[in-house]
């Protein structure tokens, strides 16, 4: 299964709680490559897709966070293209 995974987390200053999104991003890369500061994308399998979707839905703030994932079970159905940098790369670290 093909997945591009994106996420927008809440200022820190609209939380209550600490920030999550270090938690959120050191377990998306489990699984996926970053491929920009909050976009990763990659190959998974079910049983581990269960569980990243599993983590997220507990660490996320639903009502401030946001994460969308999209699904493919064809990778062949898809095309990347970049313009400009590529930083999948190895460029791009944080």
């Amino acid at each position: 299964m093909y997945i591009i995974l994106f996420y927008d987390i809440a200022d820190k200053s609209l939380r209550a709680k600490k920030d999550n999104s270090y938690k959120i991003r050191k377990e998306v890369e489990k699984y996926l490559t970053r491929v920009q500061f909050s976009v990763f994308e990659g190959e998974i399998s079910p049983s581990d897709l269960r569980k990243l979707k599993a983590h997220l839905a507990k660490v996320a703030d639903t009502e401030l966070d946001s994460i969308i994932i999209y699904e493919s079970t064809r990778l062949n159905y898809t095309e990347r293209i970049v313009i400009g940098v590529d930083k999948n790369d190895g460029i791009f670290t944080c």
